[in-house]
């Protein structure tokens, strides 16, 4: 398994999370928008400033980077 962070990736790239490297009250949110282990994601938008933009089922959420760097997952 190839696991990054979520900075690492391109916009328009899919991706299967493998893990997320936060507290638990931040976990809770994060599983609560859909965002937990085994969840496919797509970036819609990560230029390198400011939040990332994933697509997530029919949402999109954005997450700023610090939040973002402690979600890993493999590109799929």
């Amino acid at each position: 398994m190839n696991s990054k962070s979520l900075l690492e990736f391109k916009t328009g790239t899919k991706i299967k999370v493998h893990c997320v490297e936060c507290g638990q009250n931040f976990k809770k949110r994060l599983c609560e928008m859909g965002l937990y282990d085994g969840s496919e994601v797509e970036v819609l938008k990560n230029d390198g400033l400011g939040p990332i933009l994933l697509k997530i089922f029919d949402s999109k959420i954005a997450l700023g980077r610090g939040e973002a760097e402690k979600i890993m997952g493999e590109e799929i």
